[in-house]
């Protein structure tokens, strides 16, 4: 006969629950990792902030030199360099961490930290599709320029090698993301009581 799925998990959780150290253990290391994320979210904000006001600014002067010179490569330089700049700056608004009183009891530490955890992801998954635009307009320009132009000098293969690993560092951050995220969820769970989480 196939058990009971909410008695097997209801056993499961018990026996897990039994093992983890006691909440004033957890919540320490919690805060201390709580504290080196924020940090990371404040640079990292800073930073695609930068990068993003950046990159409409070349954006629009490499479209302008094409217009104006009729280099049809350069427009589609351009154009993939605003669609990234747009990616880049819809990061950073996911990333952006809303300022209110510090956290004191484990439930609300665990609850900013998922939250967190979950900007986190949103970011990794919108500069993958960063590193995909990359792609399609550099194949896009290539193209352009070898058909009104001459040849270019420097092949595609150095460029997709770069974008490739470029995308790989980004699935294997947001991977370990998306196990951080489980294991807050877990707790969450695991330290549901209000009498044990203050």
């Amino acid at each position: 006969m196939r058990p009971d799925n909410d008695e097997f998990w209801n056993e499961m959780g018990v026996s897990w629950r039994a093992s983890i150290r006691d909440a004033g253990s957890i919540a320490s290391g919690l805060d201390a990792h709580l504290r080196r994320q924020k940090t990371l979210l404040a640079v990292a904000t800073i930073l695609g902030a930068a990068v993003s006001l950046l990159g409409f600014c070349l954006a629009a002067w490499t479209i302008w030199i094409g217009w104006s010179s009729h280099v049809w490569n350069f427009l589609s330089r351009g154009a993939t360099l605003a669609a990234v700049s747009l990616l880049a700056a819809a990061a950073t608004l996911a990333l952006r961490a809303r300022s209110g009183a510090e956290s004191r009891s484990l439930r609300e530490m665990l609850w900013v930290s998922t939250a967190h955890t979950e900007r986190l992801i949103r970011a990794a998954d919108l500069m993958c599709f960063a590193v995909a635009v990359l792609a399609i307009g550099g194949t896009v320009g290539y193209v352009i320029k070898t058909r009104f132009g001459s040849a270019p000098a420097a092949s595609l293969i150095a460029d997709f090698l770069a974008l490739a690993l470029a995308g790989l560092a980004l699935v294997w951050y947001r991977q370990g993301q998306v196990r951080a995220l489980g294991k807050f969820r877990r707790l969450s769970e695991a330290f549901g009581s209000e009498s044990e989480l203050q």
